[in-house]
């Protein structure tokens, strides 16, 4: 077999085990809180310690090679797409690029838009949309960049530290914000996914320049999120129980709203795209809606989403649409594009290969892989530990050649895996050849069980996920209403 199979797939296993326990540990939340505790925690051993292994030790394989050459050269390519997209949606919306209302973030804090546009936003955006004002702005934190390394610092910040504000525009009323809090379910349901959300989105979202302080309701609401306003009264006005009720739904679990400056708004960590102006706006417009409307001094209308999104918003909308509909009704996030592709790919990156690799060691143990003879013409026996893999075990290998359908292919350095013993120089062996791709050479019934072993932990991960992400089941059991 290859002797640039084992390193790699050792590291596709650590990844899938640490996935695999993250989301075991999601399953058991609300049911054995303990367990779901234990899981989290070795799932972050193991992912650190797979990390840690592929970084320090390498496995003498050219796949983690290729991956940090064609990392620079995939995040250039997205950033181009992604600053055309959305220049293209922009474009097409028209609008304006100074804000009229509102506010825009200015070293934390959420300044009045006639202030000026700090240097750190970097688009904008207002419009009308079925008879609201909208307006998102797109931002970054800390300093633009560092003399000598522009590209450096534009990747940083594209990855990590840009954010998208939307605003509906309101009537000027007083400060209230609105945070969820973190681990608002625990012991009973651990959500550190949500948690890791909240956290990213709060730190980044700009704070009234208001004198704030603490408001609870004295409900099971303060337990989901912390409030705090400018007038109490007016929070006691806002936080019906239709309102605490809407904010029950995972998009305002993970992101604060805040009521200040003639607007009402959310912000999100990443990058302003049409998907993120419409979704965001929609659940504000229907956060108004709920309000009641003598504290607005007018009404706002409750939209659909059918009417507020039109056609579909983004990539892969006529997929996202029915299946955020299925995952909001098992209480759980909403995919954006981007979420939704990483998803997949993940999903497919795990599933392909352990498909190849359990088929081609499936065929072998059957005796429906095609067998070959295999003429050996060097063997050189290893040991435990050498090489570049440390931990793969015995480092044998041998050289050589053989023939299938009248072609002739040749063998260098594949490590013999199996327990037999290591054939000699000029010796001939009878080895199954894998049907499916890459065609592996399997020496033995032990070399196939071991295969098949490994290809269990990227199937069961991969089928995992999937049905994580498009088959959602809703948590058992839910949270206690909140009144």
């Amino acid at each position: 077999m290859d002797h640039q199979l084992v390193g790699p797939w050792l590291i596709v296993g650590g990844y899938a085990a640490g996935l695999v326990l993250l989301l075991v540990g999601n399953k058991l939340d609300g049911r054995r809180p303990s367990g779901a505790a234990v899981c989290y925690a070795l799932a972050g051993i193991t992912l650190s310690e797979t990390s840690l292994y592929w970084l320090s030790t390498g496995t003498g394989s050219d796949v983690p090679t290729l991956i940090w050459l064609a990392f620079p050269l995939v995040i250039t390519a997205w950033a181009a797409w992604r600053g055309y997209r959305q220049k293209t949606w922009m474009r097409r919306l028209g609008g304006s690029a100074e804000p009229s209302f509102g506010v825009v973030p200015s070293n934390g804090l959420a300044v009045a838009h006639d202030s000026g546009a700090p240097d750190s936003v970097t688009a904008a955006i207002e419009f009308d949309h079925h008879g609201h004002r909208l307006l998102g702005l797109e931002y970054t934190l800390g300093p633009r960049g560092e003399p000598g390394f522009p590209d450096v610092a534009k990747v940083a910040e594209m990855v990590d530290g840009t954010y998208s504000m939307v605003q509906l525009r309101t009537p000027a009323v007083p400060s209230l914000v609105l945070t969820p809090n973190v681990g608002a379910f625990e012991p009973e349901r651990f959500t550190p996914l949500e948690d890791a959300r909240i956290t990213r989105n709060t730190f980044g979202a700009p704070k009234p320049d208001a004198l704030l302080r603490r408001f609870e309701t004295g409900t099971g609401f303060d337990r989901r999120f912390t409030v705090t306003t400018s007038d109490p009264e007016f929070a006691a006005g806002v936080l019906t129980e239709e309102v605490r009720e809407l904010l029950r739904d995972p998009w305002f679990r993970v992101r604060e709203v805040v009521f200040h400056g003639g607007s009402l708004y959310a912000v999100e960590s990443g990058s302003l795209t049409e998907e993120r102006m419409f979704a965001n706006s929609l659940r504000l417009v229907r956060l108004a809606a709920a309000v009641p409307g003598e504290l607005w001094g007018e009404t706002f209308r409750p939209e659909s989403e059918a009417e507020w999104l039109g056609r579909g918003r983004g990539a892969f909308a006529s997929i996202r649409g029915p299946l955020n509909r299925r995952r909001e009704a098992a209480d759980r996030q909403p995919l954006t594009a981007m979420s939704l592709a990483f998803r997949s790919l993940v999903a497919l990156a795990l599933l392909v290969p352990g498909i190849s690799v359990a088929g081609n060691a499936a065929a072998a143990l059957t005796g429906l892989a095609p067998e070959v003879r295999l003429t050996v013409t060097a063997a050189s026996e290893g040991t435990a530990g050498s090489g570049t893999c440390t931990t793969c075990g015995s480092s044998d290998s041998v050289d050589g050649f053989y023939t299938h359908d009248g072609v002739t292919h040749e063998v260098t350095q594949m490590r013999w895996m199996s327990w037999d013993t290591l054939p000699e120089k000029d010796a001939v062996v009878d080895v199954s050849l894998g049907p499916l791709w890459w065609n592996p050479i399997i020496e033995r019934a032990d070399t196939a069980v071991f295969l098949l072993l490994i290809a269990l932990a990227p199937l069961l991960a991969g089928t995992l996920l999937v049905r994580a992400t498009y088959f959602p089941r809703p948590r058992k059991p839910k949270p206690a209403p909140i009144t």
